[in-house]
């Protein structure tokens, strides 16, 4: 019988052979897919953009909800339109003209379609198109065995959809016969690259995918960067969603005149679940190859991440010597009141840093700050156990060791406003250039805190003592034992006003505090100085009760600290400016001195400090501080920064900063900088920084980079000037040597998936000394 037909439904129940035939060409191996009874939801298209671009045959296609037209089909019924069907003695069905199978959410168009009952062969040709939600194709022809659940697919183009990968094939094998399909690609391609001449292609004899696997594996494949061979590989992997796998990673590409032509190769070993190791080779043609290796480690408890590298040869070395580092991180929660942490780093020499750069260090960083700790904290007390160490880099004198440090905190309610605080530790201090020079300290510090809180205003009164006890080496300026006993008396308040302005829209508060703090002066001479130094000191440093960190010295004091803080805000809450000042007048001289007479307190006052940090527009920030000494009037240290912060890739600062006086020197430095990073198009970006001494009239640190990103690769050129910090170790008791300057050019080549120009540009600022950072700290 021939009939004409617009749409037909086959009931799975009569024909099922026909559903089964269908289903095996029409069935995808991807990671994902819902064979349960109700059809798994349909994943939208990639949003189409110059990265993601989507087969005009892809979105073509009609959709299940467009198919359907009211038509009430079971889950496992197949709709079957096409301009003329035929079915001849319940064994034979061929449709002809605009046939479209739709089979939950697989759908199929072709010109031309049979099936034979008798045969189990399903046959479709004219040029087909299949998609599933997941992948997509379109070919020439398709044969079909129901019987053996396989299928062969012609000369086809394929779209991997959540993915957005695609390539062709000249013929696809679908094989389920075992109950899990898998997929052969035959002189198949792979990318996720657009363009006729993508950045990266794999082209292979085979590419299979099984339904269960999540990774998908060539054989005898080429590796091409646009279309142009560059690698063979008999047999590799890669993935078709974001489960780790053994493999090359994408391979780096730069030069410098520093290290000469570099190419970085990673490959990454999925060792297991929850730890893998990553070994890259780098090769450098000036210095020779260096092995890098990473392993991380997670569990429930603990995150370890262990980095080594070696330079076996450094060939620009007079004695080829082997250059290395390591570093080891580890963060641990034992429980809810235990963890841990330890961070260790050693490099071989203090110029590596400086030569191969670091994901963990700065090429300006003095020294590796080395510790490890275990805290305890229940609330009510925390307690630490911690080691410290440093290795420096340059001719710096090294601090001593603590090994180890435990300190206690335990804050406890005695009444309504009244709490008991108390707080005592327990360190030893090891010279490492000296194993004779060590020492011991003990220090207990109770503290009775009396505080009461209002809405318009707040105070609290401290009443401590300090005990402290010394066992150290003993020579010519300190005493083998000492104990120090120092009360102290510390009262601080604070009133909090506020008011509309700008007719209502907007609320201005002042808050202005007082604090008087006491601390009677005791000769501390003959202890010696082990993790004490003198704190930065600005706005917010007039308020704090200790003018030294560490506890080697307690510096006495009587003295009265003034200071107020006024800000607007507008209708959303948001903050616009920020003002404070203050200063501390001293009722007494403060005799405590560190090293030198530099550190003691004889004046009557202290400078001036001022902070200024507002929003201009929603574009615009200015951020400014300075120290003006009445004594002298002059402005002692000063900074400002002014930055048009288009969004977080685009971004524009000035900066100035001048300090008289360095603490122990009649120095001056005077430094202006420049900060800028923008992105010029979709595809291009600039980025710069440029350090100056206005003293010297010499540029410091200068660096300006262009980066281009594609879909799947990105190139940055950049050109710096900056310090050689190439110092020797041996070195250390000798003079600062005269600043040397190292100028060269990078190149740096990168393959990858989706690129991001803003953050490859924001990370080439802190390359830099003294690297980027956002000047202003409104709430918003």
């Amino acid at each position: 019988m021939i009939s004409t037909a617009h749409s037909t439904t086959l009931k799975s129940l009569r024909l099922s052979i026909v559903a089964a035939a269908c289903s095996v060409a029409m069935s995808t191996p991807a990671v994902g897919q819902n064979n349960d009874s109700v059809p798994a939801p349909q994943p939208a298209l990639p949003e189409i953009n110059a990265c993601h671009v989507v087969p005009t045959w892809v979105t073509n296609m009609p959709l299940r909800e467009q198919s359907i037209r009211g038509s009430e089909l079971a889950v496992d019924d197949i709709l079957v339109r096409a301009d003329e069907t035929h079915i001849e003695a319940n064994r034979f069905a061929e449709f002809r003209g605009n046939v479209f199978f739709l089979q939950g959410d697989q759908r199929l168009t072709t010109q031309s379609a049979s099936f034979d009952q008798l045969t189990n062969q399903f046959t479709a040709s004219g040029g087909l198109t299949y998609s599933d939600g997941y992948i997509a194709v379109r070919a020439a022809d398709i044969a079909a065995d129901s019987l053996s659940q396989s299928a062969s697919i012609l000369d086809s183009e394929y779209y991997l959809i959540p993915n957005a990968a695609f390539g062709t094939a000249g013929r696809i094998n679908i094989n389920a016969s075992e109950g899990e399909r898998v997929v052969s690609l035959h002189d198949g391609t792979f990318t996720t690259c657009p363009g006729d001449r993508p950045a990266w292609l794999i082209k292979a004899a085979q590419i299979d995918v099984g339904e269960e696997d999540n990774w998908g594996v060539a054989h005898h494949a080429q590796f091409r960067i646009f279309n142009v061979p560059v690698l063979y590989v008999p047999r590799f992997s890669f993935p078709l969603n974001d489960e780790r796998k053994s493999g090359f990673l994408y391979p780096t590409v730069r030069s410098s005149a520093r290290n000469g032509a570099e190419l970085e190769v990673p490959y990454y070993i999925n060792l297991a679940e929850n730890y893998d190791l990553t070994f890259t080779p780098r090769f450098m043609s000036r210095r020779g190859i260096m092995a890098n290796t990473e392993i991380r480690y997670l569990s429930e408890q603990h995150e370890v991440d262990v980095t080594f590298e070696l330079l076996a040869n450094d060939n620009e070395s007079n004695n080829n010597n082997s250059r290395s580092f390591w570093r080891v991180e580890n963060v641990s929660s034992f429980n809810e009141r235990w963890s841990g942490y330890i961070d260790i780093a050693q490099v071989s020499d203090s110029a590596y840093i400086n030569d191969f750069g670091s994901d963990f260090f700065n090429r300006a960083d003095p020294h590796l700050y080395r510790r490890g700790q275990v805290d305890y904290n229940n609330g009510a007390t925390r307690a630490q156990i911690q080691f410290e160490d440093f290795q420096m880099l340059g001719p710096y004198r090294a601090p001593y060791r603590t090994l180890p440090r435990a300190s206690v905190w335990h804050d406890q309610a005695l009444a309504s406003n009244l709490r008991l605080k108390m707080f005592s530790e327990f360190s030893h201090f090891r010279n490492p250039n000296d194993a004779d020079d060590s020492a011991t300290r003990w220090h207990a510090e109770p503290t009775l805190s009396y505080e009461v809180v209002r809405p318009a205003w707040d105070w609290q009164a401290d009443l401590s003592y300090m005990l402290t006890h010394f066992e150290q080496t003993e020579d010519a300026t300190r005493a083998a034992s000492v104990t120090r006993y120092l009360p102290q008396f510390r009262w601080h308040g604070r009133i909090h006003l506020e008011r509309a302005f700008n007719s209502g829209r907007g609320l201005q508060t002042l808050t202005p505090q007082v604090q008087y703090l006491y601390v009677p002066q005791q000769d501390q001479t003959q202890i010696g100085i082990y993790d004490t130094i003198l704190m930065q000191d600005d706005y917010h440093s007039l308020f704090r009760p200790r003018r030294f960190s560490g506890l080697d010295r307690i510096a006495d004091a009587h003295q009265v600290t003034l200071g107020a803080t006024t800000s607007f805000f507008d209708n959303n809450a948001e903050e616009l400016l920020r003002f404070s000042l203050g200063q501390i007048i001293y009722l007494d001289e403060s005799q405590t001195q560190l090293f030198d007479e530099t550190s003691r307190v004889t004046a009557s006052n202290s400078e001036i400090a001022a902070e200024l940090d507002f929003q201009l527009s929603t574009r615009w920030y200015v951020s400014s501080a300075m120290q003006y000494d009445t004594d002298i009037s002059s402005v002692r240290k000063s900074r400002v920064a002014v930055e048009y912060r288009k969004d977080e890739g685009n971004l524009i600062q000035l900066n100035h900063r001048r300090v008289r006086s360095l603490v122990g020197t009649d120095e001056e430095v005077e430094q202006v900088g420049l900060i800028a990073a923008w992105k010029l198009s979709d595809n291009w970006s600039v980025a710069s920084h440029w350090y100056s001494d206005l003293r010297t009239n010499r540029t410091m640190d200068a660096l300006v980079g262009l980066q281009y990103d594609n879909c799947c690769w990105s190139m940055q050129v950049s050109a710096y000037r900056r310090v050689n910090r190439n110092y020797d170790l041996t070195f250390a008791d000798g003079p600062l040597p005269a600043a040397d300057f190292d100028n060269g050019i990078s190149v740096q080549f990168i393959l990858t998936g989706l690129s991001n120009s803003a953050s490859g540009m924001m990370n080439m600022l802190q390359q830099g000394i003294f690297g980027y950072r956002r000047p202003f700290y409104l709430s918003n």
